[in-house]
């Protein structure tokens, strides 16, 4: 079983209620010791800082916008400024398309994926058919096109 003094002695704030015997000890020794506690501090506090940044990046930013998913998104977007609709097909390699079966996932939409008459896996995504092309690169994007 821990004892009550081992919780308040133990840690940061355990070095902080500590800090009244350190006005016995000499001046220099008290200075280091309160400038080692602010160094600490400073440095937590820029820890819980970036934790909270990535924390609210993940929670507020746009899903659209991370990884492959956001350079789909962006050749949709180019050709429904270009064309006035969505397209209705695009070649997406490997490591995109569980980058968007994934997206389906996290996010809980429905997934469809059929299987072409050549073997080939289509997934939708939003209102276009993305093709697997498994012989091109991971990261490969084709442009947009339609039949």
């Amino acid at each position: 079983m821990i004892s009550r003094r081992e919780v308040v002695t133990a840690g940061v704030l355990g070095t902080l209620s500590t800090a009244a015997p350190l006005a016995a000890a000499p001046a220099a020794a008290q200075g280091a010791d309160s400038q080692a506690i602010a160094s600490g501090l400073a440095n937590l506090k820029t820890q819980f800082e970036e934790l909270n940044r990535h924390v609210n990046a993940g929670l507020v930013a746009s899903s659209m916008s991370i990884g492959r998913v956001g350079q789909v998104k962006d050749r949709l977007e180019g050709y429904l400024r270009t064309s006035g609709r969505f397209p209705e097909f695009c070649d997406i390699g490997t490591s995109v398309f569980f980058d968007i079966y994934e997206w389906h996932v996290k996010h809980q939409q429905q997934i469809q994926i059929t299987r072409l008459a050549d073997q080939r896996l289509m997934i939708q995504f939003m209102f276009t058919q993305l093709i697997l092309r498994w012989e091109n690169d991971i990261n490969y994007i084709s442009a947009p096109y339609d039949k």
